[in-house]
């Protein structure tokens, strides 16, 4: 008879456990949502996704086209209204565009200065160029590039490539430097990109 109970409080006992756990909730796993990019590292990597064609480009209110390999970076200055990074031997190159008052010749003059050209370098060359029908000079330069905006460090064997066009009050700029090697091999790239522009609308 005290066994039977014994089984009984026993049988007992499990159910009781048995409907414990049945009404304990059970904790069902969340999966984590992906992390959301914010709207300054949007920008930043469509311009790093790689392209395998041309592409259009618009900075200051002229509408380039650009080689499939040049990069669109944020400029590094507040002066600089566009930048690309161009790849290539001992590189990248970078391309600016910008715009200020005041004479051509004046920042003609200061890119010269920026150039210590040594005896084998060629001398600098000037040339006409048209950026949306507008006629500007091409500014060829070699030599030992110091850029005083970047701390002044020297860069042996380096060129420019720079285009000044005059536009009403103000005048339009675009430059290229960087190791020479790149730039003799850019340089058509860098006229056809000049000549590429015209107004966006």
């Amino acid at each position: 008879m005290k066994l039977k109970r014994n089984v009984a409080w026993l049988i007992c006992g499990m159910a009781a456990i048995g409907c414990e756990e049945a009404q304990r909730p059970r904790e069902v796993p969340i999966a984590k949502a992906p992390a959301l990019e914010t709207a300054s590292e949007l920008p930043a990597k469509r311009n790093h996704q790689p392209k395998t064609e041309p592409y259009d480009a618009t900075v200051a209110g002229f509408k380039f086209t650009v080689p499939a390999d040049w990069q669109e970076q944020p400029p590094k200055s507040q002066f600089v209204l566009g930048e690309f990074s161009i790849p290539g031997e001992g590189g990248p190159a970078r391309l600016t565009l910008s715009s200020a008052g005041g004479g051509i010749e004046a920042n003609v003059e200061r890119w010269r200065g920026q150039f210590n050209p040594g005896p084998n370098d060629p001398e600098p060359r000037e040339s006409e160029i048209a950026l949306d029908g507008n006629k500007g000079t091409l500014v060829e330069l070699a030599g030992t590039y110091t850029d005083m905006f970047s701390g002044g460090t020297p860069n042996r064997s380096w060129r420019m490539l720079g285009v000044a066009v005059p536009m009403g009050p103000t005048n339009y700029f675009v430059k290229l430097t960087g190791p020479a090697a790149i730039l003799a091999a850019r340089r058509e790239e860098f006229v056809k990109f000049v000549e590429s522009a015209r107004q966006s609308k």
